[in-house]
């Protein structure tokens, strides 16, 4: 899955189902001052993530990013380790 993709996820998911609306957001739009999201509403973001993509984050990882663009590389890490495991199975 390439960076785009996962970015058009994560604008659906803040647009759908967080009802979260930026008009089309830069990968270095910020969590907190362009979308005004909160510490728990990031949380919420983060949880709908794991579901969306099957992936589990780090614990504590809403108080370490605060763009879209640290969002999506720390979900195509994540996806990347999926893959390989996969591939090593």
């Amino acid at each position: 899955m390439t960076y785009s993709e996962i970015h058009g996820k994560i604008q659906f998911i803040l647009n759908k189902e967080m009802r979260v609306f930026n008009g089309s957001p830069s990968y270095t739009a910020n969590f907190y001052d362009d979308f005004g999201l909160s510490i728990w509403e990031l949380n919420l973001l983060l949880n709908n993530v794991e579901d969306h993509f099957n992936i589990r984050l780090e614990y504590g990882l809403e108080k370490q990013i605060s763009t879209i663009n640290q969002l999506v590389t720390v979900i195509h890490k994540e996806r990347q380790k999926q893959y390989l495991q996969q591939g090593a199975a």
